[in-house]
């Protein structure tokens, strides 16, 4: 009943910049079964189509951080740069609407520099409760340069719209994908999507993958995901989520789900601090580091 009430508060806030006159309803790209549509986020100052035009309708359906901390972290220690939301217009804005997409970008504030903590980057977190027998769906073009490091992805925890929480244990986590551009790599063409279990999952925690087309867990089809849009989804199967590029499923793992309902993330992550990376030769990527995103959707599986 709880997860219901939170899903019920969230989708009613998430849904008021959808466009309920649109002609037809938008399916997945890899539409095997039927869906119910519960969001459609599609991006666009002056796009016909757009659900969400501006910052003030960004604002009803997601934040630009991360849950915890009461909504008000902003960096992981993991990677240098630090999520704001300045206004529509501000010229620091990482949330900048072009007439057809909606661009998270990154930036070196004044005093900033190549190093943890020296740059900006825009982010998304969808108040939208999401649960198994969801369908999550992004098309997006990703940033390019060394040190990038785009990523969609599922963390436990619910803020709705009034802004109280739900728990947030982590993980479970759920990478959609992460293009780690890193080791003399400029632009991102291996897709990592993984599962991290909670520590004390137990037996039904535990993972292991039905089919997948990842090489030592990393997917390359030869393709540059920075030089045009692409489809991602996580067909979020029971116990069974499906990996879907492009209409194509990739893989299937089998992962329990023991927490609440996941928030969406989608965020322009700039620079690394990990053990062994080489980012030599870096420099500031303005432009490249944009992430555009045309849409996120999300569907019930009827």
């Amino acid at each position: 009943m709880r997860r219901r009430r939170l899903l019920s508060l969230a989708t009613t806030g998430a849904l008021l910049s959808t466009n309920t006159a649109r002609a037809t309803t938008p399916q997945p790209a890899q539409a095997d079964g039927r869906f119910d549509l519960l969001a459609d986020w599609s991006f666009g100052r002056d796009r016909p189509d757009a659900t969400i035009h501006n910052m003030a309708e960004l604002q009803n359906a997601f934040r630009f951080r991360y849950i915890y901390d009461a909504g008000q972290l902003d960096r992981l220690p993991t990677y240098w740069s630090s999520h704001r939301d300045y206004p529509q217009g501000d010229p620091r804005s990482l949330h900048v609407f072009s007439d057809n997409a909606l661009i998270l970008k990154a930036r070196m504030p004044q005093g900033g520099g190549l190093r943890s903590g020296g740059l900006e980057s825009g982010m998304l977190r969808a108040l939208l409760p999401v649960m198994p027998g969801m369908y999550v769906e992004m098309r997006a073009k990703l940033p390019r340069g060394l040190g990038v490091w785009p990523s969609f992805w599922l963390n436990p925890g619910v803020e709705t719209p009034s802004g109280t929480f739900s728990a947030t244990p982590w993980p479970p986590e759920i990478d959609i994908f992460e293009f780690f551009v890193w080791q003399g790599r400029t632009r991102p063409r291996i897709l990592q999507g993984e599962v991290h279990p909670a520590a004390n999952a137990g037996r039904e925690g535990r993972t292991r993958d039905i089919f997948s087309l990842l090489s030592n867990g990393r997917y390359d089809p030869g393709i540059d995901f920075s030089a045009d849009f692409h489809v991602f989804a996580l067909d979020w199967v029971k116990d069974r989520p499906i990996w879907v590029v492009d209409g194509k499923p990739i893989k299937q793992t089998v992962i329990g789900w023991n927490a609440p309902p996941a928030h969406i993330l989608i965020t322009n992550q700039i620079g690394m601090t990990l053990k062994g990376v080489d980012l030599t030769g870096m420099t500031y990527g303005g432009d490249d580091w944009d992430y555009t995103l045309d849409y996120v959707r999300v569907w019930q599986r009827a």
